[in-house]
């Protein structure tokens, strides 16, 4: 699809999609003058600067996702609900694997994004990325997310690079005594989630738990997803703004994901984790405990291209991952300064009887500090002279651990309000992604009828990967903030970014009776994981329109455009725009109506190659033509008194996109396999709640 054109339909579909609830409120009658808005604005962000604080004064480009957002949205997972932040990009590889990414930076593991819940890091460090559809929340214990578009080192060390994603669940006696939810649909998705919550006294308690299942359609009874999760909450009122808030999980999960190893069937993950944290006025205390029981096995042969000779297969992997952290924050305001300061300390234990032997181990440490100076305040103090808003922020993180060399992410941003409603923000930050423990530290044993059993995989002398971004920021809100418009730039410098590569020129070979085949205990430098000594530069632009025509009605639209300039880091092709488009309307109505409608169109003419060329076997590169997703949801309230009760009828992708528009992916000759790939199916829901 040329992009003009895409272009050009996108803006008809949006003024379409705009057009809506004016006529749906002609035939709804629902009040105008209802006093809480269905959509209400997110006046408040706490992501972006660690302590709760007013959006317009965010250092950083930031979104807020409600549960209202998310409900309307009718996402079942976390990264279909960001397909709703600006210039987000999400590509579903398996009902267990998504691709993930923001302003145009997505790769295959999803490494970039740093994914927080409730505070905590829940990033796999064997792999250093998350799994973003096995976590311990459903959709509905989620009280609201917040993405940080742009770096975040300062403040969160590694992963923090592309941005960073906070779920914020709902708290324990928050919301309604009990709730439970079922989902159903084709392509054999079941999803059933109980949460209840009581207050007795000092005490709180929340009690969150779930099962979800969903099958392949090329292989309709065995599960490509399934999790099995419960999650328990307390909270301790001490008096005198002191809490002391315990939290564990469970969690049991199978299915079918990615590695930069290759496709990898995950037979049983279990995970179990535990946190307790103690807040004092403005001193935070946490120390938690994580652990997974991995048993999974990569699905590949490694073979010699073009010819069928098998050389080794890797056996199942069984292990552990081991993760002990403690974390302390404390804000001090002084003369118009707040500073924030803290100190965090992560200990990981390794062990995969095939990929990791013997033991191994991890050290990470990180100390921050950040300075918010009201600089208006302090003129009018100091020379008795008022000056429109004025904020400086400024910080910088030092990070230190055992497998990579240390890293100084500083950051700084000055935030402008010439006139109420409006600001303006200019920043510079500075952010890393350290190499996983698999690219460093990996060895592969492998099964070998010609005699290798090991495959140097990992690289210890990688470097960190390093972001530099110079942001410029523009928001304002009209007609009583019916009118929302948010404007962001961002030039952005990459460096020694990680590739895997296979160069047969510069492998080493080893001569097994008449064959030649390479050394795969010494593979030498064409081999493995290595970093990119060039770096490359790159511009991103994002437009964002929200409107509410009515109380319980809204509008959205945002598009989005990045272009890398100079690149030579074999993730992006020079020149080559990427660009984002979406658009929504939501309309509920008095009688318990809920329309919804989304519409998301991707525009990218890059090839994605998953597996490079090489001596051995590679994906076949595919180009990545624009395509569209439309996604539509209808509710109704079929009881209210004395409980709630819910039921519609959910659709995404409802145009059926053709597979090759995702691209990027080996192209089996089986039915319906782009369904399964790009998430379509048909959602019959019911929710009731006390």
């Amino acid at each position: 699809m040329p992009v003009r054109g895409s272009i050009a339909g996108a803006g008809f579909l949006c003024v379409l999609i705009l057009c809506l609830p004016v006529r749906a409120q002609e035939e709804s009658g629902f009040d105008e003058l209802e006093m809480e808005m269905f959509f209400a604005p997110a006046d408040t962000v706490e992501s972006a600067t660690k302590h709760v604080q007013p959006v317009a004064e965010s250092p950083s480009a930031i979104t807020v996702l409600t549960s209202e957002d998310i409900e309307a949205s009718g996402a079942r997972n976390l990264p279909e609900v960001l397909r709703e932040v600006p210039n987000m990009d999400v590509y579903m590889l398996r009902p267990v694997w998504y691709s993930v990414g923001v302003r145009g930076w997505t790769t295959e593991l999803s490494e970039t994004l740093l994914l927080m819940v409730d505070g905590r890091d829940v990033n796999v460090e064997f792999i250093g990325a998350p799994l973003w559809t096995i976590q311990y929340f459903s959709m509905e214990d989620i009280e609201r997310i917040e993405v940080i578009r742009g770096p975040g080192s300062a403040l969160y060390g590694a992963n923090a690079y592309a941005g960073t994603v906070n779920v914020i669940t709902k708290k324990p006696g928050s919301g309604p005594r009990a709730s439970v939810s079922f989902h159903g649909a084709e392509q054999g998705l079941i999803d059933v989630g109980v949460r209840g919550g009581e207050k007795i006294g000092p005490v709180s308690l929340g009690l969150m738990a779930g099962y979800a299942e969903e099958n392949l359609w090329t292989s309709r009874n065995f599960p490509a997803r399934d999790v099995l999760r419960a999650r328990l909450d307390g909270r301790v009122d001490l008096g005198l703004n002191g809490d002391l808030f315990i939290e564990a999980g469970v969690l049991d999960s199978s299915g079918f994901m990615h590695s930069p190893l290759g496709p990898l069937h995950l037979r049983d993950m279990f995970n179990y984790y535990g946190r307790l944290r103690y807040s004092w006025d403005k001193l935070d205390v946490q120390v938690f405990y994580d652990r997974s029981e991995i048993d999974a096995l990569f699905e590949m042969n490694l073979y010699m291209k073009d010819i069928d000779v098998t050389i080794a297969t890797i056996p199942p992997v069984i292990g552990q991952v081991d993760k002990y952290g403690t974390t302390v924050m404390h804000n001090l305001e002084f003369f118009h300064n707040r500073l924030t300061y803290g100190a965090e300390y992560v200990f990981n234990h390794y062990y995969a009887d095939v990929l990791v032997t013997p033991d191994k181990y991890e050290h990470r440490l990180g100390v921050y500090l950040q300075d918010e100076i009201n600089l208006s305040e302090m003129v009018a103090d100091i020379w008795d002279a008022k000056i429109p808003t004025l904020l400086l922020t400024a910080g910088v993180r030092y990070d230190l651990n055992n497998i990579t060399e240390w890293e100084i992410s500083p950051r700084a941003s000055l935030v402008f309000a010439p006139a109420e409603a409006h600001s303006l923000r200019l920043g510079y930050a500075h952010a890393f992604l350290k190499p996983s423990f698999l690219q460093t530290h990996t060895h592969v044993y492998v099964d070998s009828e010609l005699g290798l059993d090991e495959l140097n995989v990992g690289d210890p002398d990688l470097r960190n990967r390093s972001i530099d971004s110079l942001e410029f920021g523009y928001s304002a809100s009209f007609l009583q903030n019916r009118l929302i418009l948010k404007l962001d730039l961002a030039y952005n410098w990459y460096r020694d970014s990680i590739y895997y590569e296979t160069d047969p020129d510069k492998m080493n070979y080893t001569t097994i009776g008449a064959i030649r085949v390479p050394d795969i205990r010494n593979p030498g430098p064409g081999f493995g994981f290595f970093n990119n000594p060039e770096g490359s530069d790159g511009h991103d632009i994002e437009l964002q329109v929200i409107v509410r025509p009515s109380e319980l009605s809204r509008i959205f639209a945002w598009a989005g455009y990045r272009q890398v300039m100079d690149n030579q880091s074999k993730e992006f092709v020079v020149g080559e725009p990427v660009w984002r488009f979406a658009a929504g309307a939501d309309l509920k109505t008095r009688s318990g109506w809920m329309l919804s409608l989304r519409a998301f169109y991707t525009g990218e003419t890059r090839r994605i190659i998953f597996n490079p060329e090489g001596i051995l076997e590679p994906d076949i590169p595919v180009p990545v033509p624009g395509h569209w997703l439309v996604n539509a949801k209808v509710s109704v309230e079929l009881v209210k008194q004395p409980f709630k009760l819910s039921a519609g009828l959910e659709g995404f992708d409802i145009l059926g996109t053709r597979f090759s528009e995702l691209g990027g992916l080996p192209l089996p000759n089986q039915p319906d396999y782009s369904a399964e790939l790009l998430g379509r199916k048909i959602i019959l829901f019911l929710h009731g709640e006390i």
